[in-house]
């Protein structure tokens, strides 16, 4: 329902029910902990989610709230709250991390409420990318910032086998029956044997044959990945295990100054990859904050009004 008020009324508009500001804020500081926190966990998969129905509930925030003084304060309450789990990670990075999350989210809500005052009728669609813009870069940089850059560019075992176990399906297409803890050698062999199968050739040999020509490819394989990482290969590892020894090799071998370009070069890439994909982002984004945007309207949660104004205009007389 549309309520015209007075002007008088209008001049008290956003400040009249202070509790719902408050009920809105707590929601939003709430997800942003919890999201934080599952990311911080590792719980990648549980953590995404949150981490959506943070964006949401904070893009609706801010279309609802008026005031910027109140924004301001909600914002400051989600940033702190999103930044609390990695508080085990704090360093200088971490306050350049906690400050760019701070100043994207309070600019991309200061950007989305100036264009909402200039216009005479409500762009849903606009404002949320504005918002959703801003709100994925904050949290996306910092996340990049912090976790990257605070811990001295290490990772753990645990973060490997995380990786790989969400990565087993795309990686299945191209190993059939991959499994990150599996025996490496008998997976290369597995992998080699599943090539040679299609060579007519191979297939003609006697068993015993069979068995030399994959010991063969898979000391050449072993080989080639040895030379090109110039880490030993351990056959008897899994290949989680031997994967983390390649790339904590790798990582400890950087010097501070290396450490630091490839860690703009990998926020840059992360970056680019989220912009290249954003209308694959904002479009369900935009879905689920217009549905909670509704559903505040009909349980009058939120009331939509219409207001004059007066324009100042220059003209040649």
């Amino acid at each position: 329902m549309i309520n015209i008020q007075s002007e008088e009324k209008q001049e008290k508009r956003g400040i009249n029910a202070p509790s719902k500001f408050y009920v809105l804020a707590g929601v939003t500081t709430l997800l942003g902990f919890v999201s934080s926190f599952s990311l911080s966990r590792g719980l990648y998969a549980q953590g995404a989610i949150l981490l959506v129905l943070f964006l949401t509930v904070f893009i609706v925030n801010v279309l609802l709230v008026y005031t910027k003084q109140h924004i301001t304060i909600g914002v400051a309450a989600n940033s702190v709250a999103f930044a609390i789990p990695f508080l085990g990670l704090f360093s200088l990075y971490f306050v350049i991390g906690f400050a760019i999350l701070f100043f994207l989210l309070l600019g991309g809500a200061y950007r989305a409420r100036s264009d909402m005052d200039n216009m005479v009728k409500i762009k849903f669609a606009h404002l949320v990318r504005v918002i959703s813009r801003s709100a994925i870069t904050a949290v996306l940089v910092f996340l990049s910032v912090v976790v990257i850059l605070s811990s001295n560019f290490s990772v753990s075992r645990g973060s490997i086998d995380r990786v790989l176990e969400i990565s087993s399906p795309v990686i299945d297409r191209f190993i059939n029956g991959f499994n990150s803890n599996a025996n490496t050698g008998e997976l290369l062999a597995d992998f080699v044997e599943a090539k040679l199968e299609k060579d007519q050739n191979y297939i003609s040999l006697p068993l015993r044959e069979r068995n030399l020509v994959i010991a063969e490819q898979v000391d050449a394989l072993i080989g080639r990945i040895e030379e090109s990482t110039g880490v030993a290969i351990n056959r008897e590892d899994s290949v989680s295990e031997n994967l983390y020894e390649i790339i904590d090799t790798k990582l400890s071998s950087l010097t501070p100054k290396m450490q630091l370009y490839w860690s703009a070069l990998l926020i840059a890439i992360l970056w680019l990859s989220v912009q290249s994909v954003g209308f694959v982002i904002h479009i369900p984004l935009a879905a689920l904050v217009f549905l909670i945007y509704e559903f505040l309207f009909a349980v009058k949660f939120a009331t939509l009004q219409m207001e004059t104004r007066s324009k100042e205009v220059i003209s040649l007389k």
